[in-house]
């Protein structure tokens, strides 16, 4: 198998694998809610925001504006978020994540992590080496294909997941201290 063959059966296979994944964690016990894997990546994003436009959290999961509003519905229902007035300008409503909402994405955060760190320590100096170089050369392909849009930069940045030092629980439902309605 020539190596273009192999890098697409390999991607293929983590694609398979990767949405799924997103949401074990969440159901490793079964005392705690299932979360799906569009609800876990929203919530751990508004975790990092402390308060997002429901139009930025769509750009960052790279989901419809309508998908993201039913979305949020779902997630208002279950606790998990408010919908709250932009302090700063009372016309934008933004989505804060409840206490309950807070503890689940903080959760869904420390499972990812720990998963992370357990596949990066399986691999060789080499493959982490190799895995960098490719991983941004997919990111850049991605973006160029507008399939990661803005959303790339975080991850070009270095930033692929929201730093844990934005994870202020007690903090949850108080809008975002100079934040304005840009990208993180």
């Amino acid at each position: 198998m020539n190596a273009d063959a192999e890098l697409a059966r390999l991607l293929v296979q983590l694609l398979r694998v990767v949405t799924p994944a997103v949401s074990d964690d969440a159901r490793a016990s079964t005392s705690q809610p299932s979360v799906s894997a569009s609800e876990g990546r929203a919530l751990v994003e508004l975790l990092a925001a402390r308060g997002i436009a429901q139009g930025e959290l769509a750009r960052l999961l790279g989901l419809e504006k309508s998908t993201v509003s039913r979305l949020a519905g779902g997630l208002e229902q279950k606790g998990w978020i408010r919908r709250g007035r932009d302090e700063g300008n009372q016309r934008y409503v933004r989505l804060y994540l409840t206490p309950a909402g807070s503890a689940i994405a903080a959760r869904l955060l420390q499972g990812w992590q720990s998963r992370q760190a357990r596949i990066i320590a399986s691999l060789t100096d080499a493959e982490r080496a190799g895995l960098a170089i490719g991983l941004g050369g997919l990111l850049r392909g991605l973006v160029a294909e507008g399939i990661l849009g803005d959303a790339g930069a975080d991850a070009r940045a270095g930033r692929a997941e929201p730093p844990a030092s934005t994870a202020d629980p007690a903090r949850a439902d108080a809008p975002p201290a100079g934040r304005g309605l840009s990208a993180p």
